[in-house]
């Protein structure tokens, strides 16, 4: 997938669509570890890398030779963050959420914010260079 952020056509589109499953994947990582000692709590996880792969490789399959073809269409917007129950064979005695599996969770959530607002901030400084020009 960082290929098609760095090289890609829409770089901007894929990063913010990051952004948003990270905002997304905090709220839920918060609701399960508020909810570990409700009983019957269904753990919850954000469904959203896989199917945006899967838009970011139709992307690329696709290709106008004529321009009076239709475009292709931007499969990138079109993929949204979703909150999913996650089946898995932990169970405390109580429900399925394991804390630490959270809390690895909750890290991994925080370096995929930090890299995606990283990338997001050294394409807009491309841009602020090349609309100022080198001075």
């Amino acid at each position: 997938m960082l290929r098609e952020i760095l090289f890609d056509q829409k770089p901007d589109i894929l990063l913010g669509k990051m952004l948003d499953k990270a905002a997304m994947n905090q709220r839920v990582i918060a609701s399960n570890i508020a909810n570990v000692g409700t009983p019957g709590y269904q753990r919850l996880g954000v469904k959203f890398d896989h199917e945006l792969a899967r838009a970011a490789h139709m992307d690329r399959q696709l290709h106008r030779t004529d321009p009076r073809h239709l475009p292709s269409p931007d499969w990138a917007s079109e993929v949204e963050p979703e909150i999913a129950l996650i089946e898995d064979d932990y169970w405390n005695g109580v429900n399925n959420v394991n804390v630490e599996e959270e809390m690895v969770e909750l890290a991994r959530n925080q370096l995929d914010f930090n890299s995606a607002t990283r990338l997001l901030s050294l394409r807009f400084n491309q841009l602020r260079t090349v609309i100022r020009g080198r001075q």
